[in-house]
């Protein structure tokens, strides 16, 4: 015992003071120094209850929980012992044989289960592309802004970013093409183009058709991948977007990554890469996880067998067009003197530009006093600096009652910042 104690004590003596810092790679260590994306502010306290705008997961009275419920009983009780042991490989085949179907029927472009490998949603499909392909120092292009939690994974790669500035009808594809030569010139490796090419986050645009054919076209100029994240595609509220950037190059030079995320429930975490075979075959060699929940795969799997999912997408693309309408109505009344944006065509996200020189940091501050909260447009842009000042409003998540509540506070918050009353 004696023995025992004197270890603690030293082992006590070399770890209690130690910083932590000090023990990380450089890429864990580029990541500790970025501020909390996701954090409200610090120092504010609310006045009333929070109205969360900054929420982009799904409508909580849309869960399917009866379904699932009654599906998780099946897989359960089904003979063997496959649902609740590891899993190699690509994934279930039958969860890749339905992703297939459902491709070839909505994309055109036919395709067969060897087309995907499943992944841990959309951010661990990503995370796979990237540790499977990604050198330090590698470059990757993206649009200008774009999600938070993507630019992370490109940073913990220790890849070199290169951003590229948007519009309504996404990439600006004469600046691309500026950003490819520029770091062609400088002898650097370009890996891959990503894009959010629908309904995208954070702001709801859509690459038009003719840029998806200029954007393709210049990746096979110069022989340049193209990772497509499609996390929002089916969510429109009219009419089906464009073809996809796969379906409109043959398959080949395109990789996408999909998920279950917003379309079902983000605790699912079952996502997956789209790809030609050639490509896909490179990814099941980096997974190191002992693979997928076995038990969701076939879970969902049963409930795209049953029909549900169908109709599941049916549901939400009314609940989200409408959630949208409201709010944008409500802000229109309550804040049209400070702000302006595009309403989307699907997806879960408004992109505010602020005007008469509100600061998006004083607005989230001061807004978050009011009690409803969003999220700043820096966060999105990899070098976190947004001249025309965005602020990004998720609307699926807040119950459709509180959305004219909401609009009241921001326009208050608003009004106040305006008057530089900031909190």
């Amino acid at each position: 015992m004696k023995n025992l104690i004197e270890i603690q004590q030293m082992l006590a003596g070399q770890w209690s003071g130690i910083n932590s810092r000090d023990l990380v790679n450089d890429a864990t260590g580029s990541l500790l120094n970025d501020p909390g994306d996701w954090d409200p502010p610090r120092g504010i306290t609310p006045r009333i209850k929070t109205i969360p705008l900054a929420i982009g997961i799904p409508d909580g009275a849309s869960l399917p929980k009866e379904e699932l419920s009654q599906l998780a009983s099946k897989v359960i009780t089904r003979p063997g012992e496959a649902a609740f042991v590891y899993g190699f490989g690509v994934g279930y085949r039958a969860l890749r044989a339905q992703l297939a179907q459902k491709y070839t029927a909505d994309r055109g472009l036919e395709v067969n289960e060897e087309w995907f490998q499943l992944c841990n949603g959309s951010s661990g499909a990503i995370d796979l592309v990237c540790r499977t392909l990604v050198q330090p120092g590698d470059v990757i292009i993206t649009e200008a802004p774009t999600y938070m939690g993507t630019l992370r994974n490109f940073k913990a790669v220790q890849a070199d970013i290169r951003a590229v500035p948007m519009d309504k009808d996404g990439l600006l594809i004469p600046d691309l093409e500026a950003a490819i030569q520029q770091a062609l010139a400088t002898g650097k490796t370009i890996k891959f183009i990503y894009t959010i090419s629908t309904f995208q986050n954070p702001t709801g645009a859509t690459l038009s058709r003719k840029r998806r054919i200029e954007l393709l076209k210049l990746a096979a100029k110069y022989k340049i991948l193209i990772l497509d994240d499609d996390a929002y595609g089916d969510l429109y509220f009219d009419q089906r977007p464009p073809e996809s950037l796969t379906s409109l190059s043959g398959g080949y030079g395109v990789l996408t990554v999909g998920t279950f995320s917003k379309t079902i429930a983000t605790g699912l975490r079952i996502g997956w890469i789209h790809g030609h075979p050639s490509l896909i075959g490179l990814f099941g060699k980096m997974r190191f996880a002992m693979g997928l929940n076995q038990m969701m795969v076939r879970i969902i799997s049963a409930y795209i067998e049953d029909g549900y999912l169908e109709h599941h997408g049916k549901l939400v693309r009314s609940i989200y067009r409408e959630k949208m309408e409201t709010l944008a109505n409500a802000l229109d009344r309550h804040a049209a003197d400070f702000i302006d944006y595009d309403r989307p065509q699907g997806g879960f996200y408004l992109w505010i530009r602020l005007k008469n020189g509100i600061k998006a940091q004083d607005l989230w501050r001061t807004a978050a006093e009011e009690g409803v909260g969003f999220t700043q447009g820096i966060n999105f842009f990899p070098n976190r600096v947004d001249p025309e000042q965005h602020i990004r409003i998720a609307f699926p998540w807040t119950q459709l009652s509180q959305m004219e509540e909401a609009a009241t506070r921001f326009g208050r918050a608003c009004a106040r910042v305006s008057k530089g009353d900031i909190a």
